[in-house]
């Protein structure tokens, strides 16, 4: 669903190419069409098939959760806080200290 859900966004906002990324391999090669769905995530993938076709450009990928913490700590708040919001100029308090690791240079 988040998947849905971010395609969902970047297609109201009017981007014709767009990267997605999951830490979840099995979304990756649903989305791609490498693999069938037969269960209750059947929907929620042919949605997601449906909006990448309509934003035009859209690559799959696949990234370890290690270097996907930023998503997936706004994944773990919004799921735990039952919040749908959008920041488009400054990022949330909590999310500071993760975006400032994602940049620094090791």
């Amino acid at each position: 669903m988040a998947m849905r859900d971010g395609l969902h966004l970047v297609d109201s906002l009017g981007f014709n190419r767009v990267e997605a990324e999951s830490d979840s391999l099995s979304v990756i090669k649903c989305c791609q069409g490498q693999d069938q769905w037969w269960d209750a995530a059947a929907a929620v993938f042919d949605e997601c098939i449906d909006m990448a076709t309509s934003i035009g450009k859209v690559i799959f990928s696949h990234c370890f959760r290690e270097a996907n913490l930023v998503a997936h700590e706004l994944a773990k708040f919004s799921f735990c806080n039952k919040v749908e919001d959008n920041w488009t100029n400054e990022p949330p308090e909590f999310l500071v200290s993760q975006l400032v690791n994602d940049v620094l240079i090791i």
